[in-house]
């Protein structure tokens, strides 16, 4: 079984039983007497971190290595590090959230696609040649309308907010609008990692504002605590990811980001709440897709022709910011539309 796609559909249908096996028996409450609290909440976040660090460290041998990327700015700089260590990261918050977040059949759907988005990342990682737009696009069309399916046949909320206006969508245009959106994250958040720390850095701003946002909506602290895991494993990754890189997330991880930040929006019960808290992810990825589809649906090339793509290698190209800059800048900049948004949410309290 030579084929990457037949090895990729393998793997799922063995990671998709594992999963609901796993999180019918092996939950801790199924085991111990547990309280579910603060307390328990906080040791997920720590052993997660100690986790990821240890499994990084033992894992930066086995895996692929980059072959550099010809169009990208100091692209020749990656060529020989290990390359999906996403894989590493995602596979460990998984196992917390099956071990730690209280067992719900809704979450375990969420836990396979997320599974699914990291390994079609990973075997594009090791492909010689890339999957192409194609394939791709298509995969992650699958899934983000099996994940926005998922969040219809469990909940009841389907509209959309914004300034105080709630507009309810019928459950089939909502389904439409949800599975763009999440396709949206996934192929945003995926173009956005080009820069040692820069998409790490972040996504741990954007989770922690759903973290905030769960918190501050009253919604169940299981929420919370699955953003705040992802955190931890995206600390442990920086480790290893600031500049001057030692290893790169690649589409394995830049993938799962992605579906993560799309689902959790879904989970506020509003899809708008994705713009402010991942609203540099949105740019820095969207402007070159945006770019490009424009381009080849009216042939007009000269379109946002002295914009460099995506925005973080314009910043470099143009504007001669480092490495080290383009992460501190980009991360200010979310830091700040996190506060304006969490302040307003605090404001209508």
């Amino acid at each position: 079984m030579h084929n990457p796609a037949e090895r990729l559909r393998v793997f799922a249908l063995r990671g998709i039983l594992l999963l609901f096996w796993v999180g019918e028996n092996c939950m801790l409450y199924t085991i111990f007497p547990i309280l579910y609290d603060i307390r328990w909440v906080l040791v997920s976040i720590f052993l997660t971190f100690i986790l990821t660090f240890f499994a990084i460290k033992s894992g930066l041998d086995r895996l692929p290595k980059d072959q550099g990327r010809k169009y990208a700015i100091n692209g020749e700089l990656s060529k020989g590090k290990p390359r999906g260590a996403g894989l590493i990261f995602s596979i460990c918050c998984f196992f917390v959230f099956l071990v730690f977040v209280p067992f719900r059949w809704e979450y375990l759907i969420y836990y396979a696609l997320f599974a699914l988005s990291m390994l079609s990342g990973y075997f594009d990682d090791r492909s010689k040649h890339s999957w192409g737009e194609l394939k791709k696009g298509l995969l992650d069309l699958a899934i983000c309308l099996a994940a926005a399916a998922t969040y219809l046949a469990f909940n009841d909320s389907h509209s959309l907010a914004l300034f105080g206006w709630t507009l309810v969508l019928p459950k089939w245009l909502f389904l439409l609008v949800a599975t763009f959106v999440l396709w949206i994250s996934i192929n945003f958040t995926n173009c956005t990692d080009g820069v040692d720390g820069l998409l790490g850095t972040v996504s741990i701003l954007s989770l922690g504002t759903f973290a905030t946002i769960f918190l501050l909506l009253g919604h169940e602290l299981d929420l919370a605590q699955m953003c705040f895991v992802f955190i931890a494993a995206l600390l442990a990754y920086l480790v290893f990811n600031a500049s001057p890189s030692m290893i790169i997330m690649g589409d394995a991880g830049s993938r799962t980001i992605g579906i993560f930040l799309g689902v959790m929006a879904l989970k506020t019960h509003n899809l708008l709440f994705l713009v402010p808290a991942a609203l540099v992810i949105l740019l820095d990825g969207g402007i070159g897709l945006f770019k490009l589809l424009f381009i080849r649906l009216t042939k007009i090339k000269g379109f946002l022709k002295s914009v460099r793509t995506p925005l973080h290698d314009h910043t470099r190209f143009k504007w001669n910011w480092s490495d080290t800059q383009v992460g501190y800048r980009f991360a200010i900049i979310q830091l700040i539309i996190s506060g304006l948004c969490i302040a307003a949410l605090l404001l209508q309290k």
